[in-house]
């Protein structure tokens, strides 16, 4: 099995930081998740778990715990429910849609030996639809 790395051109990672300076406040995430965020990581979260399974054992509670280990599903994220969720928390309508367009045009091509095969389209179809669903297009 093989797993697709992305290179983003420079132009395409200042444009990223122009969106996060305009638009970070809108990306934001529930405080008892410490994967993907800065300034949190495997010991944050490591430790919460633990003072909670010490706190429920003191008073008397039994604790059930399931793990799961989501790092491989980043890739697999349902854009159209994420832009829809987008939406619902209220982020600008024009953030949205320019996230929305850049992911819509996403292409691919494979470098062997230093030779880009032919580009193909990602996921355009399911985009579209939901950009049709919410009534942006």
């Amino acid at each position: 099995m093989y797993r697709g790395i992305t290179l983003t051109p420079v132009l395409s990672k200042l444009f990223e930081s122009v969106l996060l300076r305009l638009f970070g406040d809108h990306l934001y995430s529930d405080d008892l998740q410490f994967g993907f965020k800065k300034e949190t990581g495997c010991t944050h979260a490591l430790f919460t778990f633990t003072e909670s399974v010490k706190h429920l054992t003191k008073n008397g509670s039994k604790v059930h715990c399931a793990f799961l280990d989501a790092s491989k599903a980043f890739d697999k994220v349902l854009l159209n429910g994420l832009f829809v969720k987008m939406i619902n928390r209220g982020a600008p309508l024009v953030f949205v849609r320019i996230l929305m367009a850049l992911y819509s045009e996403l292409q691919c091509a494979v470098v062997w030996n230093g030779t880009a095969g032919y580009r193909f389209n990602i996921g355009s179809q399911m985009i579209r639809t939901a950009l049709l669903f919410t009534g942006i297009i």
